[in-house]
């Protein structure tokens, strides 16, 4: 059925008719349409009088509206009867969304039917209410429902998952609690919290239904050192005006014969808790530890103690306190050196020219800059200006590292990286965090990555420079499940287009008495060879994807935090997770929630 409109519009010429109509109609019909659904029809003429008086049109106008058809989303059913398993999709009406592979696959996993005939689920999308058989019908199904008790290896944690029944026995909410007791889960039982979410008919996998109280944990014993090697406990020293002092930090520090390096604590014993099985848990037994005392290192009498013996450098490594010698070069180190490889910390007053290399044992402190020159180290790295890689200059270190502005390098280190002024260009992997928040506190162009943490003032440009900032996962392997995910979705897009194709050809059969074009027909039988074979690949990428994405999960956590801007254009991969900025923010960190980047105000 369809609406009619109709209406009398005099004019001079059937384009102004139509304006007027389009007009009229406009203000007494409330849905939308166009000018094209208008149709005149002249009913009079009157034309001039004596040349006097031009020519009056009049014309009938009319309006034909088409009944609005109620948009209703696809839908599909899985039938399990005695002739087999069976799925029925129902097609969408209007603007409804199209039922898809992975829906109808998700519920075949949760009623874990196997031996799945995934030809047979992409003929049944190109259907409409007609059930085509995907399984063979395994008596076996015909089951009670299952319930199955996951405690942790340390019982602190009980699961519980509930498979309800195909043909056979249900099961209450007390039954379920006697399941949970005759497995031995007695305490921190949540019988509330589960019984809202319980539903005999519903899947439930793996809930959280017990879980233990924890011992109150002792503390070890722990060796204070009076120097400072632990960059997350680093403070800044501030001015008497306020402002903050970034040059004097004095990472790599000197000591002086008699110096107190270090003081023992002991430990303290911890309370015990109690499992899901009512079981006492005791603490953890708490670790005492003594002071290692190492090259140029005196214990005092009771070992609470270490004391220097000679003037030097301080290195902790390997749990040892040792004082070293320090290797000085007064000027560059250049052709006139030759390249430095010291078993002790390395001071260097000038800069490091191109092509140079610097190893140490122990840190390395660089008063000028470097210039495509390498520098490794087993402790620390300080370079007071800057490190221009010219792309091939390169820092490796376990320890922190700290530089005035770094451009088109390569830095690795397991600490963190600490930079006064700006990252340009350069590729960035730290074990632990990336600060810049100094002057500029810019970091542009390249790949910056962290474990943990990327705080600076400024990410990217206003000219939406390529940046890519990496949290909490390696790029190789964020690389590799990249690829197989794009891999896996063109896959599902290039199915979804066969699968609309057929619709689209066997609707044309239907129209035509069955028949279609010999061209028509051989594309028709093209397009179903090309679903099954996709519909076999599909199976076999997400297997793989999935192994990649599991690889993925622990590293969930993690920050990127701006204290000025990020800017639009920049990539953030946070764990499993990408986004790309775009819309540039100001003050703003982000972070992972439930394997989501959201994003706070910068704190």
């Amino acid at each position: 059925m369809s609406e009619v409109k109709k209406i009398r519009v005099e004019a001079k010429n059937k384009e102004e008719a139509l304006e007027k109509a389009y007009n009229s109609f406009n203000e007494e019909v409330e849905r939308d349409f166009k000018l094209e659904d208008i149709s005149l029809n002249l009913l009079e003429e009157h034309k001039k009088v004596f040349g006097l008086f031009g020519n009056k049109l009049i014309y009938e106008a009319i309006l034909e509206l088409e009944d609005e058809i109620e948009s209703k989303d696809g839908d599909f059913e899985v039938v399990v009867c005695d002739e087999g398993i069976f799925v029925e999709v129902y097609q969408p009406e209007g603007n409804g969304r199209e039922v898809r592979m992975d829906m109808i696959e998700e519920v075949i996993e949760e009623k874990k039917i196997v031996e799945v005939d995934y030809g047979a689920i992409s003929e049944a999308l190109t259907l409409d209410g007609e059930r085509v058989k995907i399984a063979e019908r395994d008596h076996d199904l015909d089951l009670d429902a299952e319930v199955k008790v996951d405690i942790s290896d340390d019982k602190m944690e009980a699961y519980i998952s509930y498979t309800p029944p195909l043909g056979g026995k249900k099961l209450d909410l007390n039954q379920m609690i006697k399941r949970l007791n005759d497995e031995g889960v007695v305490f921190g039982i949540k019988e509330e919290e589960f019984a809202a979410n319980f539903n005999p008919n519903e899947l439930i996998e793996r809930f959280l239904i017990a879980t233990g109280q924890e011992p109150t944990p002792g503390k070890d014993g722990q060796i204070n050192l009076n120097f400072d090697l632990n960059r997350e406990q680093t403070k800044v020293n501030l001015r008497e005006d306020g402002s903050v002092d970034f040059r004097n930090l004095d990472r790599i520090i000197n000591v002086e014969a008699g110096d107190l390096l270090a003081t023992r604590e002991l430990a303290v014993e911890g309370k015990s808790g109690k499992n899901v099985k009512g079981e006492t848990v005791p603490p953890e037994p708490v670790q005492d530890v003594k002071i290692s005392a190492g090259e140029n290192v005196e214990l005092s009498e009771d070992g609470m103690s270490a004391i220097a013996e000679i003037e030097g450098q301080v290195v902790y490594a390997k749990d040892t306190i040792n004082v070293l010698d320090v290797y000085t070069v007064k000027g560059d180190v250049d052709l006139t050196t030759g390249n430095i490889d010291f078993n002790g910390s390395v001071v260097v007053n000038q800069n490091v020219t191109e092509g140079m290399q610097i190893k140490a044992q122990g840190n390395v402190l660089i008063k000028g800059s470097v210039y495509g020159g390498i520098i490794e180290a087993e402790g620390q790295v300080v370079i007071k200006k800057g490190f221009v890689g010219a792309i091939k200059g390169e820092i490796r270190a376990k320890g922190d590292v700290e530089i005035k502005f770094v451009e088109n390098a390569s830095i690795f280190t397991e600490g963190s990286l600490i930079v006064e002024d700006a990252i340009m260009h350069s590729n960035i992997d730290v074990g632990e965090k990336v600060i810049v928040k100094k002057k500029k506190g810019l970091i542009v162009g390249g790949k910056v990555r962290a474990a943990k943490e990327i705080d600076a003032k400024i990410i990217g440009s206003n000219l939406a420079t390529p940046t890519e900032i990496f949290v909490g996962v390696t790029p190789e392997l964020r690389d590799e499940f990249t690829t197989k995910d794009a891999l896996f979705k063109d896959k599902q897009d290039k199915l979804d287009q066969i699968i609309k194709n057929i619709k689209l050809l066997k609707k044309q059969r239907e129209e035509n008495a069955g028949k279609l074009s010999p061209k028509k027909q051989d594309l028709l039988n093209q397009l179903t060879r090309a679903r099954f074979s996709i519909a076999s690949e599909i199976e076999k990428i997400k297997a793989e994807r999935n192994d990649l994405a599991d690889k993925l999960k622990e590293s969930k956590e993690g920050k990127v935090k701006a204290s000025d801007t990020l800017y639009s254009g920049v990539l953030l991969t946070m764990g499993t997770s990408m986004k790309k900025i775009d819309e540039s923010k100001e003050r703003v960190q982000y972070y992972i929630d439930n394997g989501e980047v959201k994003s706070k105000p910068y704190s």
